[in-house]
């Protein structure tokens, strides 16, 4: 399971004041923390900060990278802006590999995301969306998510560097969608061999609702029975990361002993 932090987002309050009044220490507790509960790839996604974003991702990548070489994933709905903030990451980060999050299967954006991504050597996230939105159904999804991959594929692209999300929606106003999610991962892993990774923004699922920490942990899990590689996730919610590696322990993608939980955490060298 790779887990994308989420915590570096502007969404949040502190991580929005930090952004725009530059403290690089809050920023940084919480890196630690993401990486100690076992993060592999560090999310990072301006929200409605101040400034100039391209500058403000250059700033913020280079804060987490002080305390963590993790790959960074740049996260925006704005094409423009990622393709110029991957390139300014990329040459004042040049060792670091990056993500770009995200691109859909509308064809402009798709050309444009996925040549930045060949050029500056980094993996891609595809939204199973066009220009009509989210799909209502699996077959929009697979459609969506097997064009977006024969075009990355197409554009140099490896598999592996290449995400599909099918895009979760909260379920307390689309309670159909979960299904459908796990379904589109299931059929899109036949499209290619080898598949792409799949990915989702988990805790979409369990927006506004009561019980969110038990709808995450649950839904995670049952993702991971259906093909699912990564999540967008907080990695210091204890619960739910035990929670992801129990799953894969029990679908044989770990080798069980009764320190199972230690035993993955040393592999990942946080013992």
């Amino acid at each position: 399971m790779i887990i994308f932090s989420e915590r570096i987002n502007g969404m949040y309050r502190d991580v929005r004041r930090a952004i725009n009044e530059k403290q690089k220490a809050v920023v940084q507790q919480l890196v630690k923390e993401q990486v100690d509960g076992g993060a592999d790839v560090i999310d990072i996604n301006l929200g409605p900060t101040k400034g100039d974003p391209v500058e403000n991702f250059v700033w913020l990548a280079e804060t987490v990278h002080e305390v963590t070489d993790k790959p960074l994933s740049l996260d925006s709905a704005k094409p423009d802006v990622l393709t110029e903030a991957t390139a300014r990451v990329k040459q004042v980060l040049p060792e670091t590999k990056l993500i770009i999050n995200s691109s859909t299967a509308v064809p402009e954006v798709m050309a444009k995301l996925i040549s930045a991504a060949a050029e500056n050597g980094a993996g891609i996230i595809g939204l199973t969306m066009d220009q009509e939105g989210v799909p209502g159904n699996v077959e929009k999804r697979v459609e969506c998510g097997a064009t977006f991959l024969m075009t990355a594929m197409e554009g140099g692209l490896s598999p592996d560097d290449i995400y599909l999300d099918p895009i979760i929606l909260p379920v307390n106003v689309a309670p159909k969608q979960p299904w459908n999610v796990m379904e589109a991962i299931r059929q899109l892993a036949v499209v290619n061999d080898p598949p792409p990774k799949f990915i989702i923004g988990l805790s979409n699922i369990s927006q506004k609702c009561l019980m969110n920490r038990l709808i995450n942990r649950t839904y995670l899990v049952m993702c991971i029975a259906a093909g699912l590689n990564a999540a967008i996730m907080d990695a210091a919610d204890k619960e739910l990361v035990e929670a992801a590696i129990t799953a894969e322990v029990l679908l044989e993608k770990h080798l069980y002993s009764d320190d199972y939980i230690k035993a993955w955490r040393m592999q990942k060298g946080l013992a």
